[in-house]
């Protein structure tokens, strides 16, 4: 069963971000004249922007060192390097690289993680002959990328411990793409049904009377059963030390507040899964949350106002949930891209 998830899940839900009319532009002229070699690629105001570029110097390989310069810690991005092969068209060839740091905050990460298929797509696929992902700036050094190079030329098979992370990194790449179908049709024989009392308590959810407003589930191996883990009855700032940090969890939570005058009660899901989790448990997490979204939704009757996941459940604060409930109409600029360059950078591009 588990080892089928890879070739079930086919692709991630897009965030709907969109690539610039400058980006497009920029790019454009690149690919033509050949004279930037990297493009720094960043989500602002809900658009893929450049935020940095740097000139050709020297050889492909000697100026990759601009790459690890032009990543910051905690802020992901992507990166467009181009090659000095070229194309039979007679265009240089780009290569595409995605940073998305562990310790980035959870919104960004999901963002980053479900626009990099828009961005090479509205960009042109054809024009990328190789593509790296990585959570640290450390992964992205020339050393690294030629180790890349030679592991997707290899003809080796890979270890049991390097399919194992493969089938999780194909389960995690689900992280936005929730269903709406039944829970059985989400991914075959890896939906597994809830128990009586899961059930009972979701449903429960649905009555402003209920006893409790935080419903975990957790997830029994051995008997291929999401059972109920746990009900609460608690304040929103409770919810972060709530929720367990040792184990994953599917957890829907009923939040009563107000909003602009108005009395609101909007439930949440919320899927957190630790660092320190086992990878077996991760893949199956992984996989089962889009069919435990659907049940709720459809079998339970919950209105779903909001899908969230974090590996730490200290992210669960009440100004994140309440931004993520009600988002600002007007874009705060706290996510900017002019910080100063340090000395000897080159190519400070439009931001």
């Amino acid at each position: 069963q588990i080892k089928q998830i890879s070739s079930l899940i086919e692709t991630m839900t897009q965030s709907g971000i969109q690539v610039s009319k400058e980006l497009a532009e920029l790019f454009s002229d690149a690919v033509s004249t050949g004279n930037y070699r990297l493009i720094r690629v960043s989500i602002d105001n809900e658009s893929l922007v450049s935020s940095k570029t740097l000139d050709v110097n020297n050889s492909w390989n000697d100026d990759f060192v601009g790459v690890q310069e032009s990543l910051e810690e905690k802020i992901p991005c992507y990166i467009l390097y181009r090659l000095d092969t070229k194309s039979p068209s007679g265009d240089y060839e780009w290569i595409f690289l995605s940073y998305v740091p562990d310790d980035a905050k959870v919104r960004d990460k999901t963002l980053y993680a479900s626009t990099r298929a828009t961005l090479t797509k509205e960009l042109g696929d054809y024009r990328f002959v190789d593509s790296m992902h990585g959570t640290a700036i450390t992964e992205f050094s020339l050393e690294e990328y030629e180790r890349h190079k030679r592991h997707k030329n290899a003809d080796a098979p890979l270890t049991q411990r390097e399919k194992e992370l493969a089938e999780v990194k194909a389960a995690e790449a689900s992280a936005s793409s929730y269903s709406t179908s039944a829970r059985k049709s989400h991914v075959a024989g890896i939906a597994f049904p809830l128990s009586d009392e899961a059930i009972a308590a979701v449903k429960s959810l649905n009555q402003s009377e209920s006893d409790f407003n935080l419903v975990q589930l957790s997830l029994d191996v051995k008997n291929e059963r999401i059972e109920l883990d746990s009900t609460s009855k608690i304040d929103i700032d409770q919810l972060a030390n709530t929720i367990s940090s040792e184990a994953p969890r599917f957890s829907f939570f009923a939040y009563e507040h107000t909003h602009e005058g108005q009395d609101l009660r909007s439930t949440v899901f919320i899927y957190t899964c630790p660092t320190s989790s086992k990878i077996r448990e991760r893949m199956l997490y992984s996989s089962c949350r889009g069919s435990v979204i659907s049940y709720g939704e459809s079998e339970c009757g919950l209105t779903i106002a909001k899908k969230l996941e974090t590996s730490d459940p200290n992210d669960l604060t009440k100004s994140y949930i309440l931004e993520e409930l009600h988002p600002p109409s007007e874009v705060a600029p706290k996510l900017t891209f002019s910080r100063p360059r340090p000395p000897g950078r080159r190519g400070g591009g439009p931001v």
